[in-house]
């Protein structure tokens, strides 16, 4: 359309020499259709061709495959006695002028006019001059006459329906360029005669007239044709039909996408919207603007089309919707002046009244909506500087954005970030979409498939969607297929909608360390994490992690529920998984768990040394790179531990199920645990990884780490009461330590070797045990360890040998060895209780109570639940025996809330029973608590 060129990647390629652009012209003309070789020759020698002509072209056909072969293309093939050339269907300006055209008759055809306009000037527009423009070849004149011909039929039939739309001054320039350059053809003549005439030029329209006629009798001996004749005698009649028919530039426009039918929930989010507007009847003193923001999948544009047909009738003259293409599949990103562009016409602005820059186009967008009730849905929207040229001006207008990122810069009324929806609602869409008895008479299983969708809307759609497309399938078995978390994404999908694309599309437009950082968190097992989890998994700083992080909850690819702390939708964290597979090698995914170990470790033995100040075994456990996080005080400490537990034994089940991963460091993390196995009673949750690190370890020959983590299996079995098996633990914790040397552990072991003889009530054996272990203290240098067995002694003389007065002597010990090295808040706690308890034995309640006081205020003010549950059980029997059933009755059910938080079924039981007993002595004056 134009003069010939060819362009690949962006860069013209240069044709040398006429021979080779007509042979190529040739076959671009025929382009898909075998081109003789004859015409080539012909093309390239008008008169006389050379004997050589034939290899000539052939080398000429050659030259071009070779130079559009460079550009991608396969260039021209042979085919039969001649040759043929391939392209693709937008390759060729004329095969889109021709799909353009066609689109534009079909719109005329069928009553849309302006549509029709807009794609007839995307089609003239192409032309760059005339076909060939400089290109000399007499054999393909046919060809470009006929190119010329199909322009010119074109662009009529473009001004007619431009006149019927009332856009008479528009074209009158181009009719008249056109007239002069085509002076025989009579219906652009007459064309401008009616542009001119309505216009209110009508000397101008009868000089066309004149003009025409005198080139049709000069040069073919010819009168105008009779249509020609009767818009002459019209005009000069001043004929009132021929008046402009009024502008269609304001019509309603109305093209918002069907509301969904089987909408379901989201009422809170409907009210917040729609209570921005001001009341109906009321003066509107601003352009209502509301922002949708949330994750790919969870119904945003659904919730906005809705909102939209709901206030439909409040904005009767202008109801528009666009896309901005940002996250659409097989879009290119949409820009701010393309989608004016696009709204200027749908409400009638002329495409060559658009003007160029983009300030001038938003100031024709205002100035069209400026008397106009206008409802705009702005649809996936990326940034509140590509929003802000597509607001209308006035106050009676309202705009519905969308978008996958807070847009917090945009001065919007309303400002709406959607959750997953609520399960109640997530089953109802279930199961209207569904439409199904198999979704009414099954609730609870209809429960766990939204479940394993994440409540998040499309995933609940599509499970829908295959449950009624599949009348086989039981929910039993659709359960099944999404439960399998390798599988859970391809179940999700169907036909043209899969969540894994919705989520690929966003993760498209992440920067590569934002992708990096978005697949590495992966790894990470817990139910959230902060940034210092962030910056080791990814081997960035704090700082960088923290930026990365909101960046990553400003698109909706991470959550925050708490200040500081991070979470995937379970759906974004099983895609992120795929990707850290598919695009992260092995030796990067070991070596940030790596990483994660090594902070978890340097954090945890600052915990460590708070619980334990003066404990020598932290220094004995794995060097770390990471300095881990510096805590201010215990209690800081303690609920990181908390907050970040999940994510620590995650940490540790991924080390003990890969063999590259440092399992020294995975049982040092769970020695690390050990004061917090205490003081909120872990030990359900510890087993299982000590387990899975003590038989990894053994596996791999590693016998200190296998000590280490037996020693954390045993305790715990103890803790939970299962001896037997807490024993044999122990044993293989102690030849473990043996053979790999190991000289921080032994007294570790052998105080839990003695509270596993003291629960058989073997005092004698349990106190020679306790005393063995003393001696390794002393020569360890642990004398944290030796304030634990000193204090279990005492345990053990009032429990097992009714021996309260020895047990004294054991307490004072203890409290001794705490004044000397101070600040030992935990040991000295226990100390506090047993020495209440030998009390309560030697007929002393009174001061017992005042020990267990003591213990209570300490263990409430560093809020440590075991030992609070500890103290009040103790104050219930001593308060008891002081013949206070009352306050005895108090502590017992104090205590029993505890310990029914902790999972504590021994210790309730034992509760319960004294509580009994109590109420016996109260003659059941009081109802039994249960």
């Amino acid at each position: 359309m134009g003069p010939l060129e060819v362009w690949t990647g962006g860069e013209r390629v240069r044709l040398s020499g006429a021979g080779q652009q007509r042979v190529l012209a040739a076959l671009l003309l025929s382009a898909g259709h075998v081109v003789p070789l004859s015409r080539l020759v012909d093309a390239v020698w008008p008169q006389d061709p050379p004997p050589t002509a034939e290899k000539r072209v052939r080398n000429l056909v050659s030259e071009l495959r070779r130079l559009l072969g460079d550009g991608g293309s396969d260039g021209p093939v042979a085919a039969g006695a001649g040759y043929r050339l391939d392209v693709g269907e937008d390759a060729l300006d004329a095969a889109v002028f021709d799909r353009r055209v066609r689109r534009a008759r079909r719109h005329a055809a069928e009553g849309e006019p302006a549509e029709a306009v807009t794609e007839f000037r995307a089609a003239l527009n192409l032309w760059r001059g005339p076909v060939l423009a400089g290109l000399e070849c007499p054999a393909l004149q046919p060809q470009v006459t006929s190119w010329e011909e199909r322009r010119t039929a074109a662009l009529e039939e473009d001004i007619d329906l431009e006149l019927d739309l009332g856009r008479h001054h528009s074209v009158i320039s181009e009719l008249t360029e056109q007239v002069a350059a085509h002076p025989l053809r009579e219906r652009l003549a007459g064309q401008l005669m009616l542009a001119l005439h309505r216009a209110g030029r009508r000397a101008e329209a009868l000089r066309v007239f004149h003009d025409t006629r005198g080139t049709l009798a000069e040069e073919l001996g010819l009168d105008p044709g009779e249509q020609l004749q009767r818009l002459h005698q019209r005009i000069l009649a001043s004929d009132p039909g021929l008046a402009a028919p009024p502008p269609d530039r304001r019509k309603r426009v109305h093209q918002l996408p069907h509301d969904l039918a089987d909408f379901t929930g989201r009422t809170a989010e409907l009210n917040r919207l729609v209570s921005a507007l001001p009341d109906e009847g009321e003066e509107a003193t601003a352009v209502v603007i509301n922002s949708i923001d949330g994750m790919a999948g969870i119904g945003k544009t659904a919730l906005a089309v809705h909102v939209a047909h709901r206030l439909a009738g409040r904005f009767p003259d202008v109801q528009l919707f666009i896309d901005l293409h940002t996250h659409t599949a097989g879009e290119q990103l949409g820009t701010t002046s393309a989608a004016l562009d696009t709204l200027l016409r749908a409400v009638g602005v002329p495409g060559e009244q658009i003007p160029d820059k983009l300030h001038q186009r938003a100031g024709l967008w205002r100035a069209e909506l400026a008397d106009l009730k206008a409802l705009i849905v702005l649809d996936n929207a990326t940034s509140a500087e590509e929003v802000r040229p597509l607001l209308p001006g006035n106050p009676g207008s309202l705009v519905l954005i969308t978008s996958r990122r807070r847009l917090t810069d945009l001065e919007a009324a309303c400002t709406l970030s959607l959750e997953v929806l609520p399960p109640a609602d997530a089953v109802a869409l279930f199961t209207r979409i569904a439409d199904d008895a198999r979704a009414v008479t099954e609730p609870r299983s209809v429960q766990e498939v939204v479940r394993l969708c994440g409540h998040l809307p499309l995933a609940v759609r599509i499970a829908a969607a295959r449950l009624r497309t599949r009348p086989t399938w039981t929910l039993a078995h659709l359960i099944e297929r999404l439960a399998d978390q390798q599988r859970r994404l391809g179940e999700l999908a169907t036909g043209d909608r899969s969540v894994a694309a919705a989520f690929s599309l966003s993760y498209r437009h992440l920067t590569p360390v934002q992708q990096r950082l978005f697949r590495l968190l992966s790894l990470h097992r817990g139910t959230d994490f902060d940034a210092y989890t962030a910056a080791a998994v990814a081997d960035i700083t704090v700082q960088e992690a923290e930026s990365l992080l909101e960046d990553l909850l400003d698109i909706h690819l991470l959550q925050q529920h708490t200040v500081g702390r991070y979470r995937f939708h379970d759906l974004l964290h099983t895609y992120a998984a795929q990707l850290v597979l598919e695009e992260d090698t092995e030796a990067d995914r070991r070596a940030a768990l790596g990483r994660v170990l090594d902070h978890y470790l340097a954090s945890l033995q600052g915990v460590y040394r708070l619980e334990r100040n003066g404990c020598t075994l932290v220094d004995a456990m794995v060097a770390t790179r990471s300095a881990g996080i510096a805590f201010s005080d215990l209690a800081e400490g303690q609920t990181w531990v908390s907050n970040e537990l999940d994510g620590i034994l995650g940490a540790i089940r991924m080390a003990a199920a890969d063999p590259g991963a440092p399992i020294a460091v995975a049982a040092d993390l769970l020695l690390a645990l050990d004061p917090m196995g205490d003081v909120a009673f872990l030990w359900p949750r510890l087993n299982g990884p000590a387990a899975e690190v003590a038989d990894a370890a053994r596996a791999r020959g590693e016998s200190r780490a296998e000590a280490r983590a037996r020693y954390m299996l045993g305790g715990g079995l103890w803790q939970i009461d299962r001896l037997d098996e807490g024993e044999e633990q122990i044993r293989r914790g102690i030849r473990a330590a043996q053979d790999g040397g190991d000289e921080a552990i032994p007294e570790r072991l052998l105080n839990v070797s003695a509270l596993l003889a003291s629960a058989r009530q073997n005092y004698e054996e349990a106190l020679e045990i306790f005393q063995e272990g003393l001696a390794a203290c002393r020569r360890s240098g642990n004398w944290w360890s030796e304030l634990e067995i000193l204090n279990n002694i005492a345990a053990l003389h009032i429990i097992v040998g009714g021996r309260p007065q020895e047990a004294l002597a054991w307490v004072t010990r203890g409290l001794e060895l705490v004044d000397r090295v101070g600040g030992q808040p935990y040991a000295w706690l226990y100390l506090m209780i047993n020495r209440g308890r030998a009390r309560v034995a030697l007929g002393r309640p009174a001061e017992a109570v005042e020990d267990f006081h003591a213990a209570l205020k300490a263990s409430r003010a560093r809020a440590f639940p075991f030992q609070e549950a500890l103290a009040l059980q103790e104050l219930m029997q001593a308060t008891r025996q002081l013949g206070q059933l009352e306050q005895a009755l108090g502590h017992a059910e104090a205590s029993l809330a505890i310990w029914r938080q902790l999972g504590q079924e021994a210790k309730q039981t034992e509760i319960r029973e004294v509580q009994e007993e109590i109420h016996a002595e109260l003659n059941g004056s009081h109802p039994l608590t249960t």
